[in-house]
C-alpha cells in the first residue's frame, strides 16, 4: 500500500529518515469536524516507522495530542512527502514548484487521497504520485 511505497522509497534514499506533512485532520471537506479521520491510523505509522509528521488544518484548529499547523508552508518546509486527506479548497491550488521547492527535495513524494492535485502537473515536476482511485498515473517510473 502507499505507506509501504513511501516507508520504502525513503528509507533507501534518506537513511531511516521520513519527513511527511499531512496536510488535513478531517476527512469532510471545508469542515472542522475531525471524527474518524483516516489520516490519523496514517500518521500513527508514519510516526512509528520513525517519521517526523506535521500535521496542517486549516479548520480544525486542536486534536488530543496532535500539534496542527494553520500554516501550510511551514508544515511543507523541509517534508520528503506529502499526503492528503482531505479536499479542502485550499488544497487544490498546490502548485508543484511551490511545493517542490519548499521541500527542498527534487523528487518528492505525493499522496492525494483525495484526488485534489493535477497528477500530471506534480509528475512532470519530479514527484512520485500516488493517488487514490488513479491507478493509471501511478504506475509512472519512479526516480
Amino acid at each position: 500500500m502507499t505507506i509501504n511505497c513511501i516507508i520504502g522509497f525513503y528509507n533507501m534514499q534518506r537513511n531511516n529518515i521520513i519527513n511527511a506533512a499531512i496536510p488535513d485532520r478531517p476527512f469532510l471537506n471545508d469542515s472542522d469536524d475531525a471524527r474518524n479521520t483516516p489520516a490519523e491510523p496514517y500518521r500513527d505509522l508514519l510516526i512509528d516507522a520513525g517519521a517526523e509528521v506535521k500535521v496542517h488544518d486549516p479548520h480544525v484548529l486542536q486534536y488530543p495530542d496532535v500539534e496542527i499547523s494553520q500554516d501550510l508552508d511551514a508544515v511543507l518546509d523541509g517534508v520528503d512527502a506529502v499526503v492528503i486527506f482531505a479536499g479542502h479548497r485550499q488544497y487544490y491550488s498546490l502548485e508543484p514548484k511551490v511545493l517542490q521547492e519548499l521541500s527542498g527535495q527534487a523528487h518528492p513524494v505525493i499522496v492525494d487521497g483525495r484526488n485534489v492535485v493535477e497528477p500530471d502537473a506534480f509528475i512532470d515536476a519530479g514527484f512520485v504520485y500516488k493517488g487514490i482511485g488513479r491507478g493509471d498515473k501511478n504506475g509512472h517510473e519512479i526516480f
